[in-house]
């Protein structure tokens, strides 16, 4: 990952295709260091998943291993000393459902990035300090895609 201090992800951008779309990931995987929270949010089929692909690409990660988590609700990928774990909260009924995969140790160790899908079923669990991201399907299948960096001053260290 490069010198997150140096990329700027506040943004809203219309994506065409996949490609794009894996494309603005790997971008914002460059951005993201251990101990950072992702937080997708997006109608069902908006490209969420297909996003964390590119950010996995972006943390050298390799993008065809990542899949939606839907059914196991959390995989952790990883290569190098950061790993990206992948969550999806849309089956989770409660924060105990969080507590029982971890999520607490998994963002105090402060090891991993963390992306969640679904994060609004969830919301007042997670930690005001994230990246959130926003899909929107646009005009003739385009995604709309708006990035927040919410992170607190300081969560993002240079190299």
């Amino acid at each position: 990952m490069g010198d997150a201090s140096m990329i700027d992800l506040n943004m809203s951008v219309a994506l065409a295709d996949v490609n794009a779309t894996e494309a603005l990931g790997a971008r914002i995987g460059r951005a993201l260091r251990a101990g950072d929270l992702v937080a997708l949010d997006g109608p069902l089929g908006s490209g969420k998943t297909c996003l964390v692909r590119g950010i996995a690409q972006g943390m050298g990660i390799d993008p065809a291993l990542v899949t939606s988590p839907s059914f196991i609700l959390m995989q952790r990928y990883v290569a190098g000393a950061v790993g990206l774990v992948h969550m999806d909260a849309w089956r989770m009924r409660s924060e105990q459902d969080l507590a029982d995969l971890g999520l607490d140790e998994i963002l105090a160790s402060r090891c991993d990035v963390v992306a969640i899908e679904w994060p609004h079923k969830i919301a007042s669990a997670l930690p005001t300090s994230l990246v959130h991201i926003t899909i929107a399907t646009g005009p003739d299948n385009t995604r709309v895609v708006r990035v927040e960096d919410q992170r607190e001053r300081g969560a993002v260290r240079g190299d």
